[in-house]
Formats: structure tokens, C-alpha cells, sequence
């Protein structure tokens, strides 16, 4: 009968959560606080215990194990919208029924000394070394994968910005070009799409691409509307913006911009998770 040793087993199992997380966010493109990751990790560590239970049926085990994936990224990333969570969610639930099958299928042939899979979870008795050797390994794994999925497109300039603007919350990823000389009132503008200004009252995001609407929120927000010229290779037109706060994810930075409203919303073709475009900032 095999010992399970509870610190070994959270340890593990907390390396394994937070691997399966970091390549989860590169492959979705999203980054998550240490702190947040934390959090999540410890969480899928103390789910293991789970092991010490008498066998679950199948069903309730996906069951659990659904519910522990919409924890763990509601946990390790800041929301950005269901459909971005449910795909972070599927995402992560797919990957570990892989390792726990394949944990499993590797159990039931070689019976390696030490393993042992139930409950869908997994138990190595390994050294620390190991675990801090493996840990190395996963996070290098998770580094070189990210790298190489934003090599047309460097991490560094795609930047996450929390958005305050006509009293209401929101977050944007912004593609940072440093061509872009769009300015007004001596402030940066950020030009975002229909989409990512879902987070902004209904009326005002309506007005993307249709100044006449645009007019009519105006009145509604008395000195908030501003037009906005920008200049394409289309051409010259006039963007409905508001002025708002954005606070750079990465540092804290907080500075005072414009929101520039268009109905476009791809920003850069072939790429996911970019809700807009702005000039360099510091």
C-alpha cells in the first residue's frame, strides 16, 4: 500500500497547478500577478487532498475537477469578459485530464515505485530537489512556449491597462506603437474598438463609427464627448472619445488619456487579445 506523505502531495501537486496555469496564460496570452498566481496554485495544491478520499465515481470527479478549473482562473487572472474566461476554463480543463490520463495510463502499465493516481490525482514521492528541479523545467517550458507564440508579435509591447472612464471600471490590452503621434489637449490617445468598449455605458459605446450618435451621447455627458481627428491611410476622420484613466498593469503606472472610439476592431491581423492601439508612454 502506498504512503502519501500530505506535504509532498500539496507540494507537488501546487508545482503541478501552477505549471498547468502558466501554460494556460501563454497560450491564451494572458499574464497573471504573482500574487494571483499564488493564490491559485496554493488552491490546486490543496485540492489533492482529494486523494484521501474513498474512490469517487467519474462523473463527480470531471465535476470537480470543472468547478476546481473555473476557481483556479478566476483566481490566477484578472476577468476580462465570459467568453475569455470560458475558453481560459476549457482550456485548462482539457490539459489536465491529459496529465491525470496520462499519469494514469503510466501508472497501469510501468507501476512505477513511488506513484500512485486516484482520485484523478496525481502522487510522486520525489525529493525536494526534484521538485525544485521540475518546478525549473516547467517554468523555462512555459517561458520558451510564450516566446515562441509572440515572435510576430513581442510580449513587451502589449501592455494591460485597468480603464476608468465616465464612471465605470474596465481593462484593455493595448498594442503600444511607438509611430503613433495621436494626441489631444496635449494627452495620449488610445483608439479601441466597438468590442472592448463594452465596458462603458451602452449609449456611449454605441457611438463608435456613427458621429450623429455620438452627438446625442454628448448631451447626455455634457463636456465628456470629445471628436477626435485621426488620420489614416483612409484618409482623415473624427473619433468620438472621452477622456479617462488607464493604470499600466505591468508597474502601476497611472496616467490620463483618451479613449478614441472606432467600429474596427482588429488592431493587428492574426492576432488575439489586443482591444486597441497608443502611442508610446512612460
Amino acid at each position: 500500500m502506498q504512503t502519501v506523505y500530505v506535504d509532498v502531495l500539496i507540494a507537488l501537486n501546487l508545482l503541478i497547478s501552477w505549471t498547468m496555469l502558466r501554460t494556460c496564460g501563454e497560450l491564451c496570452r494572458r499574464r497573471a500577478g504573482r500574487g494571483r498566481m499564488a493564490l491559485a496554485s496554493l488552491l490546486g495544491g490543496m485540492s489533492s487532498l482529494i486523494i484521501l478520499l474513498p474512490p469517487l465515481p467519474d462523473p463527480v470527479l470531471v465535476i470537480l475537477r470543472l468547478a476546481l478549473a473555473m476557481g483556479l482562473v478566476r483566481l490566477a487572472f484578472r476577468w476580462e469578459g465570459g467568453w475569455m474566461f470560458l475558453r481560459m476554463t476549457g482550456l485548462l480543463f482539457v490539459v489536465s485530464l491529459l496529465f491525470a490520463g496520462g499519469m494514469a495510463a503510466l501508472w497501469s502499465l510501468l507501476s512505477p515505485r513511488g506513484l500512485a493516481v486516484h482520485n484523478g490525482t496525481v502522487y510522486f514521492h520525489i525529493p525536494a530537489w526534484m521538485l525544485a528541479g521540475a518546478a525549473t523545467v516547467g517554468y523555462l517550458a512555459a517561458r520558451g512556449m510564450g516566446a515562441a507564440l509572440e515572435k510576430r508579435l513581442p510580449e513587451k509591447l502589449v501592455e494591460g491597462y485597468a480603464v476608468q472612464a465616465l464612471g465605470r471600471a474596465g481593462y484593455l490590452r493595448l498594442l503600444t506603437d511607438t509611430g503613433n503621434r495621436l494626441t489631444f489637449s496635449g494627452l495620449p490617445v488610445a483608439v479601441i474598438g466597438k468590442k472592448a468598449a463594452g465596458f462603458l455605458p451602452p449609449e456611449a459605446a454605441a457611438a463608435a463609427g456613427d458621429l450623429s450618435l455620438a452627438a446625442a451621447v454628448g448631451r447626455a455627458y455634457p463636456g465628456k464627448l470629445k471628436f477626435i481627428p485621426c488620420r489614416t491611410a483612409a484618409g482623415e476622420k473624427l473619433l468620438p472619445g472621452f477622456e479617462a484613466e488607464l493604470k499600466r498593469e505591468r508597474d502601476g503606472a497611472a496616467f490620463r488619456c483618451f479613449l478614441a472610439l472606432t467600429e474596427e476592431d482588429c488592431f493587428s491581423a492574426g492576432e488575439e487579445g489586443v482591444d486597441g492601439v497608443i502611442g508610446a508612454v512612460n
